[in-house]
């Protein structure tokens, strides 16, 4: 049996964490595409192709699909009509990368670390989808509930009741606020797939989880939102995917525990 001092499994898990990125930037790309689809295109758009140039559509090489260093060396354009490559690819890369390396800083190579780097691939591959389309797919977030409660039948995160209780209670939470915020303004202020995403967080920290991660949402989404007015980088009606902040308030239970405050 192979065995690894801290640092050399830190290594080899921003390795892999850069691979996993990989594949996360592909399918955050690939899916809300592929949903809109119907019978057969759809399958051919799974099964058939590999990665190619958004632009010229030309087929990339084994070695140009290099995580990050494919980016970094072709100075972040196509090596065949040197058209801009989006930074999407290395940031999604690199995130995956560092908090892949994180998990592992505070879980190790156990049980609870394998699920919760599941946890955060999922998470972060919702986020992108999220900020590019305003879209919390059910391909994701329903999984990731049922994981939740799952991995909580063996009490990794939480009790298997209270992780139960935090699935629908974080779901019939946001569904109040949004028929709340319909009666009273005409308008929808969320989507669907926020509620089936706080009821996955539920699911994996319970409800005693709830408030927090909806706390941290909250302040972070208001926080980034007058960011960007201040920076003239949004107007004010522009709307703000609340998913990623959903996800942050997840991520940071997930590590710190649900009584950070």
């Amino acid at each position: 049996m192979i065995s690894l001092s801290l640092y050399q499994l830190l290594f080899f898990s921003g390795l892999f964490g850069l691979i996993i990125g990989s594949f996360i930037s592909m399918l955050s790309w690939r899916l809300p595409r592929i949903m809109m689809l119907e019978g057969d295109e759809q399958f051919k758009a799974i099964s058939i192709g590999g990665s190619k140039c958004p632009h010229c559509e030309t087929n990339l090489p084994w070695y140009r699909l290099i995580p990050l260093f494919s980016w970094l060396s072709t100075r972040g354009k196509c090596h065949h009509c040197q058209v801009k490559i989006s930074s999407r690819y290395p940031l999604i890369e690199l995130s995956s990368a560092l908090s892949t390396v994180t998990i592992m800083w505070f879980f190790g190579l156990t049980y609870e670390g394998v699920a919760a780097l599941i946890f955060t691939w999922i998470l972060i591959t919702i986020c992108v989808i999220d900020i590019e389309h305003h879209l919390i797919l059910d391909n994701l977030s329903l999984p990731l509930l049922w994981l939740g409660l799952l991995f909580n039948t063996q009490s990794l995160f939480t009790s298997p009741i209270e992780a139960i209780w935090g699935a629908a209670i974080g779901y019939l939470l946001l569904w109040l606020v949004f028929h709340s915020f319909k009666f009273f303004t005409g308008k929808e202020g969320m989507g669907y797939g926020d509620f089936k995403m706080l009821a996955a967080l539920g699911a994996w920290f319970g409800f005693i989880a709830l408030p927090q991660i909806i706390l941290i949402a909250a302040l972070s989404s208001i926080l980034i939102g007058l960011i960007g007015i201040a920076l003239k980088l949004r107007k004010m009606d522009t709307p703000l995917a609340f998913g990623p902040f959903l996800a942050l308030g997840g991520w940071v239970t997930l590590i710190a525990g649900p009584n950070l405050f």
